[in-house]
């Protein structure tokens, strides 16, 4: 987790996707320009965004703010955040103006190495000087964002996926 790793992992997604982009634009994958979900995955959809709010960024927040004084902590939840708003900022671009079905590859490429970055969060929350308790739900909410964060990645290629291939 360090500045280098965060930045070479956005050139490489923004590069994935405006090339999977280009490719979409000229034929050249099978894959829609919008997104066509049935209204049962659509509800799934919604649900499982109102649920990424307190879990992604509200949980996170506060233990970020509680730990600041913790150079480990910072550096966890530090960069969790740089790559998730970065994410953010991309999806809504993409999405309002040009091809809106990039919005599931990049969901799935980020989210994907936001699994590694927490489960490098678990490693680096040992490292930390931390009291017991504050280790305890550290690591409680590391486990939640990651398990969180690896269904969000299932739910994306089993749902997310599949409503977008011609």
């Amino acid at each position: 987790m360090t500045w280098k790793t965060a930045l070479s992992f956005v050139a490489f997604a923004t590069l994935v996707t405006i090339l999977t982009g280009w490719l979409i634009s000229v034929g050249g994958l099978p894959i829609q320009e919008s997104l066509s979900f049935d209204d049962s995955e659509m509800r799934v959809i919604r649900s499982w965004i109102r649920l990424a709010r307190p879990i992604g960024l509200i949980f996170p927040g506060i233990a970020f703010f509680a730990g600041i004084k913790y150079p480990q902590l910072r550096k966890i939840f530090g960069f969790y955040f740089l790559v998730l708003l970065v994410q953010i900022f991309t999806e809504g671009v993409v999405r309002r103006i040009w091809i809106l079905s990039l919005v599931v590859l990049i969901g799935t490429i980020y989210t994907a190495f936001r699994v590694w970055q927490l489960w490098q969060g678990l490693k680096l929350a040992k490292k930390a000087q931390l009291n017991r308790i504050s280790y305890k739900l550290i690591n409680g909410l590391l486990l939640l964002l990651l398990l969180f964060w690896s269904s969000n990645l299932i739910m994306l290629l089993t749902v997310a996926w599949p409503g977008i291939f011609k």
